[in-house]
């Protein structure tokens, strides 16, 4: 598969209805103002000037809830972008927004642009979470985006959070579970971090908030990624990013710099658990992950029957197997 290249645009907090427990989109991106024109072509040539030549990047917004925008401020955006397609320096146009503000109204709007990708922030598929959570959607307005979204063709991803107020293993679990049936495209996970100047923040400050451990969250990262992979769907970003000094915004929570490292470590190591007497051939170019973040692996790895070759493709004991099958005979809890 070919590199995707993404020229990300923050609008922080724009169209949110709410302001979630756990965000605070300033803090997380270090950005406090919504970019005018001149902003957004900077933020345009700056990263062609770094993309190879004829790379066609994506142009997402993040940040904001961004159907959720007053209408001409949306336009704004989409036009602004539409432009720079029209004018064959992009290649279409993604964004993240709440379930709730996907209507059949604004579906109609957006058709009228390159739009070939939407991320709906599901968090979690339990009413309970998302109340505690203070999300502006309910799970009814999570089934009413997909069907709209699946019916009207359109390519989406959805984001799950763990370690939510009122969540729990099992619930955590159950939204991977419930996520690997739908016809998304690409699933983000990252645990709950606490943020500068969140609700979250005062919460934990009052003993009302416990966070997730650093290996639980991991742990449970994991077990939802294996779930979530074995039904061929991928997982592309594990954990929260940030960046320089936004790093010292983080209060409270598993934050870690490499967080996906430790999570494709952790399944490697599951798998090699699992398979411990058999003998495994794993692709190459899946040797880091086996060996481990830091090397943790290795103990394991060199008392394994593990080999490695340069095929795309997995032999258990000489007899192809799918990443997706290997995944599967791992004990999900």
């Amino acid at each position: 598969m070919s590199r995707e290249y993404i020229i990300p645009i923050f609008i922080p907090h724009a169209g949110c209805k709410k302001i979630c427990v756990f965000c605070n989109e300033y803090s997380a991106t270090g950005i406090k103002t919504k970019p005018d024109i001149k902003k957004l072509d900077e933020t345009f040539e700056r990263y062609i000037n770094y993309f190879p030549e004829n790379s066609q990047p994506y142009i997402a917004f993040y940040g904001a809830t961004f159907t959720g925008m007053k209408e001409d401020e949306m336009l704004f955006y989409l036009k602004w972008a539409q432009d720079k397609i029209n004018n064959y320096k992009a290649f279409g146009i993604r964004f993240s927004t709440s379930p709730e503000e996907i209507t059949s109204e604004k579906i109609n709007i957006l058709k009228n642009y390159s739009i070939n990708f939407i991320e709906i922030g599901v968090q979690s598929f339990y009413d309970n979470v998302l109340k505690a959570a203070n999300r502006p959607h309910t799970l009814n307005d999570v089934w009413t985006a997909i069907d709209l979204l699946e019916k009207n063709n359109i390519n989406y991803g959805i984001h799950l959070m763990t370690g939510l107020p009122k969540s729990s293993y099992n619930k955590d679990i159950n939204s991977a579970i419930i996520t690997s049936f739908l016809k998304v495209k690409s699933i983000r996970i990252h645990p709950t971090v606490i943020l500068k100047n969140s609700k979250l923040e005062i919460m934990f400050k009052k003993g009302e908030y416990v966070p997730e451990t650093l290996d639980t969250a991991v742990e449970k990262a994991a077990k939802m990624t294996e779930i979530i992979e074995s039904t061929g769907k991928k997982v592309i970003r594990l954990g929260i990013c940030l960046y320089g000094k936004e790093r010292d915004n983080v209060v409270a929570g598993p934050y870690h710099d490499s967080f996906g490292d430790l999570v494709r470590t952790k399944i490697a190591e599951n798998i090699m658990i699992t398979f411990k007497k058999e003998r495994l051939t794993v692709p190459l170019k899946l040797k880091s992950n086996f060996i481990g973040f830091k090397r943790k692996n290795s103990h394991l790895l060199e008392n394994s029957k593990i080999e490695f070759h340069n095929e795309e493709y997995f032999l258990l004991n000489n007899t192809k197997i799918t990443y997706e099958d290997l995944l599967k005979k791992i004990e999900i809890l």
